[in-house]
């Protein structure tokens, strides 16, 4: 028994012994963990996710990405950066991390060629121009015998190409000639002459696209509740050279339909040309069509007329029916023209060699005439009335202006920015410089003739900074100036019948000054109310002492004595001038002067 008893036990310790041994080999045999997954997540130029993807750790992340090219741009892909617009990473690193690639785009502008196909003429370079960006005007080529009529889009001369439109593809243009035939050199004068610029006439720092005179819309100043340094302040055009400038850009909305001429000019000629070498004994009336448009070309023995009528979608008016009446007096050189946008909207104007005269009628509620001329001393007098039909009345307003080597003058009775204002105003402005150099105003109240003398404060010695805040009863201005807590004091006549009105004082007046957006290539004119100082005529000597006397401060106005004296002298002059005049034109014989469409009645028509 006891032997059978110690054989048990061995047997037992033996089965423990071998389980041990299993448990420690199955503990050195553990697997390997199991690899981490992370998330990539590609972006585009744009912003916007293209794709995200799951890698296994340390695995490298890659992806191809391609940009469409446009019409106005040439992309190039750089690669991909770990922020947007960041620095390109030459190599990506592996995964061991969500991570986030943006692309990386370069652009540059597509460039095409404008070819010049000279149509039998001297050769012409060809132009690389940025889409976009428009072609230049090149030197006029040469053909013997032929007279160069512009470049046309089709080798028929049906389409004039427009240097001032946008390149956005490679294009050739064509020359137009017009072989040179003594007999049919009437047309060609009338065609080649036509067009009138009227801002010819005028100085270039009287235009509103004058580059010294053009402002940043974002800096006009508009708030004066706080001191505002004078030199900040914008000061423009006055109300009657803004009339002036206004009228001319008006006519421009009509004279852009005149492009239509220059595009069918060439053609015009073509077919009359050849109308005329087979018929000719019988050149008094010709008519063809050309596209939408059709063409009348007549000659009554004494005027040559060149008549346009069609229907076209216009700029501002819409679709319209148009018709665009040249005429050329044979005997006078005399060139008239006369263009239809509608039954609303009408133009007519005469050209001779050193004058121009133009009458229009807009909308229904619009009538004007301008007419200006040079002289033989390089002097400019211009004349403009204008008609106003507001809530069924009929508001009437005047202006002449005279421009000198040194002076534009330019007097009105149009004054917007004055309220119940029914007198006069001469303005002046140095010719070289463009700017307003000051102007006066006349006018009556109660019966008592006030002669007022106004000057930008950017003239005015002595203040530097201006503010203005309305009273208690939010009505009237009070200006402060120079940071001063106490309120600008005006000071009386004190004696006769103006003893009660105002010697000097600061007010807001009205002017104009234009910005310019290279985005758009647009001028956009602002009205806009600035300070300007003002004072009587008659106090003007004593204005310092006056000024001094109820504000403790010492002012004059930095305007020169010639300059002065020339305000003064067409305040006398002009104002009374332009009074006899003012009334001599009415709406009437604005009407008159523009006529009616030209209609051909032949001889069996009558």
């Amino acid at each position: 028994m006891k032997k059978i008893a110690l054989v048990a036990a061995l047997l037992t310790a033996l089965m423990l012994f071998v389980g041990c041994g299993k448990n420690k080999s199955s503990s050195d045999n553990t697997s390997e963990p199991t690899p981490n997954n992370y998330t990539i997540t590609w972006i585009n130029e744009k912003g916007v996710t293209i794709a995200t993807e799951t890698l296994t750790e340390n695995k490298t992340p890659s992806r191809s990405y391609t940009v469409t090219d446009t019409a106005e741009w040439d992309y190039t892909f750089e690669g991909w950066a770990t922020s947007a617009n960041g620095t390109v990473l030459t190599t990506l690193p592996a995964a061991t991390k969500d991570m986030t690639y943006y692309a990386v785009v370069s652009a540059v502008k597509q460039k095409y060629t404008v070819t010049f196909n000279s149509n039998g003429g001297s050769s012409v370079a060809a132009q690389t121009v940025e889409y976009g960006e428009k072609a230049t005007v090149p030197t006029e080529p040469t053909y013997e015998d032929h007279k160069f009529m512009g470049w046309c889009y089709d080798i028929n001369g049906n389409t004039a190409f427009d240097f001032d439109a946008p390149i956005t593809e490679n294009i050739e243009v064509y020359a137009i000639w017009n072989e040179i035939v003594n007999v049919k050199a009437l047309l060609n004068a009338l065609l080649s002459g036509y067009e009138l610029n009227p801002f010819s006439y005028i100085p270039e720092s009287m235009r509103y696209d004058f580059s010294e005179n053009l402002v940043d819309a974002e800096d006009l100043i508009t708030d004066y509740s706080s001191f505002v340094n004078v030199s900040d302040i914008s000061y423009g055009f006055g109300e009657q050279w803004y009339m002036v400038l206004e009228n001319i850009g008006e006519t421009n909305r009509f004279f852009n339909v005149l492009t239509v001429v220059e595009g069918l000019s060439a053609v015009s000629v073509t077919a009359f040309n050849d109308y005329f070498d087979k018929n000719p004994a019988n050149t008094a009336h010709y008519e063809f069509e050309s596209g939408i448009y059709n063409v009348t070309i007549r000659f009554d023995g004494e005027t040559l007329f060149y008549v346009l009528d069609y229907t076209a979608e216009l700029p501002v008016f819409g679709e319209q029916t148009v018709q665009i009446a040249l005429s050329l007096n044979a005997d006078s050189g005399e060139k008239s023209g006369r263009i239809q946008i509608g039954d609303a909207n009408a133009l007519s104007y005469t050209i001779q060699e050193n004058s121009y005269e133009f009458a229009i009628k807009y909308l229904g509620v619009r009538r004007a005439t301008f007419s200006v001329e040079r002289y033989d001393d390089g002097s400019v007098k211009g004349s403009i009335y204008e008609f106003l039909t507001v809530s069924s009345a009929e508001i009437a307003s005047a202006s002449e202006f005279y421009i000198t080597e040194d002076y534009v003058s330019v007097v009105g009775n149009k004054a917007n920015g004055m309220v119940g204002f029914t007198g006069y105003i001469n303005e002046l402005y140095g010719t070289e410089s463009g700017k307003l150099l000051g102007y006066e105003v006349n006018e009556t109240l109660s019966s008592i003739v006030y002669n007022t003398l106004w000057f930008n404060l950017s003239d005015v010695y002595g203040i530097n900074s201006v503010k203005s805040v309305l009273d208690d009863d939010n009505v009237t201005e009070l200006f402060f100036v120079n940071g001063s807590k106490s309120q600008w004091e005006s000071k009386k006549v004190g004696s006769g019948f103006k003893m009660f009105s105002r010697r000097f004082d600061i007010e807001f007046r009205t002017q104009y000054v234009y910005s310019y957006d290279a985005a758009s290539g647009k001028y956009t004119c602002h009205k806009i109310k600035v300070p300007m100082l003002f004072v009587q005529e008659e106090c003007y000597e004593t204005l310092a002492e006056d000024v001094e006397s109820v504000n403790d401060l010492t002012v004059s106005v930095a305007v020169s004595g010639d300059d002065l004296n020339k305000i003064l002298s067409d305040y006398d002059s002009l104002i009374p001038n332009f009074v006899e005049k003012k009334d001599s034109i009415t709406s009437e014989m604005i009407v008159s002067y523009i006529g009616d469409k030209i209609i051909f009645i032949e001889e069996n028509d009558k």
